[in-house]
């Protein structure tokens, strides 16, 4: 069998080319998950913040004095209780705190630490709630940060230990928030038979929401803006809905809602149709309700254009003290959570940023820093928004290979920030009672200064004797501290609305025991053996008259040891004792930061004095150790330093006068403590005499 001819080679020569192997390609590694450490950490770290929350708030809850307005919760039940008083009154706002007091007192007594203790439970409980509100808007991991956050909170835990409603509203508040999104964020069956689970909506929770609404609004007025937070969430979902044209997938019901709210906004924020309803519900509602509730916009305008920023600034700077170096961060967690979750970031925005402008903008009057306390869980989310964010843009963009560890390092990293970024000092200073008067915070998280009226009703106590007659500037606080009904209130003035003026009380034309005006306060005394007045700061206020004033100075005795911080005045007169010798003044300045100048006295010169050759200054004095410490100004423009003494006890000084700093007539003399003192040992002096005389 022939051969088969062999194909003829073509003119090229195919030359063999050798394939490389590249290595693979590792496979892309997926972001670190962090939800197994989250299913095992996440309850016992927030057991941990919660146990964190509730030492910080209760050590030492008792340790200071009651201050004026938490006597209105306090007295209401006590009184009420031991059946001396009504439980409502016009000043009780707050009235569910009220009621929750009465078992307390019941079974414990009417105690300082029993009174504040709810307010530590709601104040922890808020910690819990923040914790459930950061996971149900996003994860678990933003309400353990923002549950961190609410902990160690200088502002949170100071009025988490005040009897005052304002933890409780914090808490309610909140809790409606959270009953809400139950109620109108339900899981949505579009299958399913019943209307409520069709649309995404709760019944169970729906029919919740009122009750907790009414147990918010019985916690504080404030609870009213629930409405305006709600209406502008629906108007955003329901414009978004709109804008990408999804109207008819579930989201009728934002529309349905931001329609019935809508009348709303505009009846309260358009001045011509709020003026008017508000006079037809005048006659309805108490006429300050009417015009709390709808704004005076003729008032507004006149602020926007002398102060526009005074109450916005008061809040914002309680959110730049308090937040600290979070204070940006947290602004940016509000624009965060539009990215991570838009639906979740309109709900923040709705429930921050939409009150944080009412009450700085509209409902600004009072401007106060704790009126913001409602909507402050919502900024402190936002902080956990804005740490999620950032880890989630490292993990997926910056560093996708990160290992595990590093990753959960990362994600703890936070919460050693939150630590250090917390107020450490005021805090410690709040729990173990470090501070227990004057300012015991800062002014940005409260205005409030205390005083010591335990320690000046102890000494009180201890000196009575049956039949003593008491008053005070403050006669709610002698009366629970000294356990006595009848305690005569020291204040002969009032605020009159009409005139928009301070005007002085008539005399008590029925001649009984009374201290509200000069002529009452003579009387009163001269007819009473015996008797005390405690005084706070209100002593030397617009409220006491000047005529007042000087003669208890001369006819009561002063007791100086009674409380050595300089918060609290104890007088005392006994008719069978002699009158305070070369006494016409009792001025305490330096020991309490609040008090550093007294009152402005007028003392009227004859015209003969100016005749003399000298002109000389008389003082009695106690406590001044430097030659810089103490001064004496005349009518607001001169100035002399009165000499340090020279040993413990009162000592009289004569210092000349320069004769062009006073004029015949009446002159204005105030007493100040140089607050740029030299290094003073024992803080602060006392003055009891002073007169200007000829030689």
């Amino acid at each position: 069998m022939a051969n088969k001819p062999k194909p003829r080679p073509s003119g090229k020569k195919s030359i063999p080319v050798k394939q490389e192997s590249k290595p693979a390609k590792p496979a892309p590694q997926s972001p670190v998950d962090w939800s197994p450490v989250a299913r095992r950490w996440a309850k016992p770290a927030l057991i941990g913040l919660l146990a964190t929350g509730f030492l910080l708030r209760v050590l030492h809850l008792s340790d200071l004095s009651l201050w004026m307005d938490e006597y209105v919760h306090v007295m209401r039940a006590k009184n009420f209780l031991e059946g001396n008083g009504p439980l409502l009154t016009n000043d009780n706002n707050g009235i569910l705190l009220t009621l929750i007091l009465l078992p307390l007192f019941t079974l414990f007594g009417p105690k300082v630490f029993w009174a504040r203790f709810p307010s530590v439970l709601f104040g922890v409980g808020a910690i819990h709630l923040i914790y459930r509100m950061g996971t149900r808007l996003f994860n678990r991991y933003v309400g353990l940060v923002a549950a961190g956050g609410a902990s160690f909170s200088l502002y949170l835990i100071f009025w988490s230990r005040m009897c005052r409603n304002y933890a409780i509203l914090s808490f309610f508040y909140l809790l409606l928030g959270m009953v809400f999104l139950e109620a109108w964020e339900a899981r949505r069956d579009p299958e399913a038979a019943g209307w409520w689970k069709r649309n995404g909506l709760s019944g169970k929770y729906a029919l919740s929401l009122p009750v907790i609404g009414v147990l918010s609004l019985l916690s504080h007025q404030l609870t009213f803006f629930f409405v305006f937070s709600v209406a502008i969430y629906a108007i955003i979902v329901a414009v978004k809905a709109l804008w990408d044209g999804t109207e008819k997938q579930g989201n009728m019901k934002y529309l349905w809602l931001a329609g019935g709210l809508l009348p709303f906004l505009l009846i309260i924020l358009v001045p011509p149709l709020g003026d008017l309803v508000r006079k037809i519900l005048q006659p309805i509602l108490l006429s300050d309700i009417a015009d709390w509730a709808f704004p005076d916009w003729e008032r507004l305008a006149g602020w926007f254009a002398n102060k526009p920023l005074e109450a916005f600034n008061v809040y914002n700077n309680l959110l730049k003290y308090d937040l600290n170096w979070l204070y940006v961060p947290a602004l940016a967690g509000l624009v965060a959570a539009f990215w991570i979750r838009p639906k979740s970031g309109a709900w923040l925005l709705a429930g921050f940023v939409v009150p944080f402008l009412l009450l700085s903008f509209v409902f600004r009057e009072p401007f106060l820093d704790r009126y913001l306390i409602f909507a402050y869980p919502y900024i402190i989310i936002a902080v956990g928004v804005f740490f999620y964010a950032v880890w989630q843009w490292l993990s997926q963009k910056i560093w996708p290979q990160m290992s595990q560890t590093t990753g959960y390092v990362l994600l703890s990293l936070p919460f050693l920030l939150l630590f250090l970024n917390a107020r450490r000092s005021s805090i410690a200073d709040l729990a173990l009672g470090r501070v227990l008067t004057g300012h015991v915070v800062d002014t940005r998280v409260s205005g409030w200064a205390f005083s010591n009226w335990k320690g000046a009703c102890d000494f009180v106590d201890k000196k009575r004797q049956p039949g003593d007659m008491l008053m005070s500037t403050v006669p709610t606080a002698v009366s629970y501290y000294l356990n006595q009904d009848k305690v005569l209130w020291f204040r002969q003035a009032y605020y009159d609305t009409g005139s928009k003026s301070y005007k002085l009380n008539t005399p008590n034309p029925g001649g009984g025991p009374s201290a509200s005006s000069f002529e009452d306060l003579v009387r009163t005394v001269q007819q009473t053996p015996r008797g005390w007045l405690i005084a706070d700061y209100y002593l030397d206020n617009i409220f006491t008259d000047e005529r007042a004033l000087l003669w208890l100075y001369q006819n009561m005795h002063y007791y100086p040891e009674a409380v050595g911080d300089g918060t609290i005045m104890v007088f005392g007169w006994d008719n069978a004792q002699p009158k305070p010798e070369r006494q016409n003044l009792v001025v305490e300045l330096g020991q309490d930061d609040d008090k550093i100048e007294s009152k402005e006295y007028h003392m009227t010169l004859p015209e003969s004095l100016f005749a003399q050759n000298e002109i000389n200054l008389t003082v009695r004095t106690q406590g001044i150790d430097n030659n810089r410490e103490a001064l004496v100004l005349f009518n607001g423009q001169s100035a002399v330093y009165l000499p340090p003494n020279e040993g413990p006890g009162v000592e009289e000084k004569v210092i000349p006068l320069d004769r062009s700093w006073i004029k015949p007539g009446s002159n204005a003399i105030q007493i100040i403590y140089e607050t740029k003192r030299p290094s003073d040992p024992h803080k602060g002096f006392r003055m009891f005499f002073l007169s200007i005389t000829g030689k």
